[in-house]
């Protein structure tokens, strides 16, 4: 086994073009391939060889969640997967509708196989930080379920050290007392997530304060800590479930982390 970037292990590299995705009954629509970040496009795609007939899955949300859930979607109408899929947010679970995919629920499966998603920041420990897109709560309902949480990301994702700003959710009316409360743990400033001029609301009905830390030296006590403060729903720090790693490269290559 290699050891890359201290504590992250590649086990293997695999290298492919833009264009091997199978044929299938169904297209992607939402982002041309050309338009793709190569990158992102690199890690969704190795993702999908991870993917096994009758599966339940996680979809998760963001840029490379989309990618990866349009390629899952072709691959399941060419292949006949057969696959359970549970969303972490209205966004995944309306395009994973349009692409004739089954969404199901905890009420439905008894176990989660794996959960696919992307990530802000990648430590050497393998700790993320998730949900700056706003859907950190159900990603983390969702992926710490799976029995294999897959991580999809390019290199710039990967840092020495979290950091930066941390997404929590918080019910509205606790908003400016969370904050005083985070200052506490070692925030140093704030930004409660705007949709425009109005302030961002969750897919819970709640709103999303952007943390900033200079360097999260514990990720998991910081993630049980914020969690602790009444008033917070769930954070971004990603640290009690350890990921595989898809790493994305610009040339359209990967390498793998666990």
């Amino acid at each position: 086994m290699l050891v890359e970037m201290g504590c992250m292990s590649v086990f293997e590299t695999r290298s492919h073009g833009l264009g091997e995705a199978k044929p299938g009954r169904i297209t992607i629509t939402s982002t041309r391939t050309e338009d793709m970040d190569p990158a992102k496009y690199a890690s969704a795609h190795e993702a999908l060889r991870f993917v096994k007939k009758g599966m339940s899955v996680g979809l998760g949300t963001g840029s490379t969640a989309e990618i990866f859930i349009d390629l899952l979607g072709k691959k399941n109408a060419s292949e006949y997967l057969e696959l359970c899929c549970i969303a972490t947010s209205k966004a995944s679970e309306a395009q994973a509708l349009r692409l004739g995919m089954r969404l199901c629920g905890f009420d439905e499966i008894k176990k989660l196989d794996a959960a696919f998603d992307g990530a802000d920041q990648v430590d050497w420990d393998l700790n993320l930080i998730k949900g700056l897109g706003g859907a950190l709560v159900r990603e983390k309902i969702v992926d710490y379920r799976a029995e294999k949480f897959y991580v999809m990301a390019g290199e710039s994702k990967l840092v020495e050290r979290l950091s930066g700003a941390i997404p929590v959710e918080v019910i509205p009316m606790a908003e400016e007392a969370v904050k005083r409360d985070l200052m506490e743990l070692g925030a140093t400033k704030f930004e409660t997530r705007k949709d425009g001029r109005r302030k961002f609301i969750s897919d819970n009905s709640n709103l999303i304060v952007h943390a900033h830390f200079q360097s999260v030296e514990k990720p998991e006590k910081l993630e049980d800590e914020i969690n602790g403060i009444a008033g917070v729903v769930d954070n971004g720090i990603f640290a009690h479930k350890k990921p595989v790693v898809i790493v994305g490269r610009a040339d359209g290559g990967t390498r793998i982390l666990r």
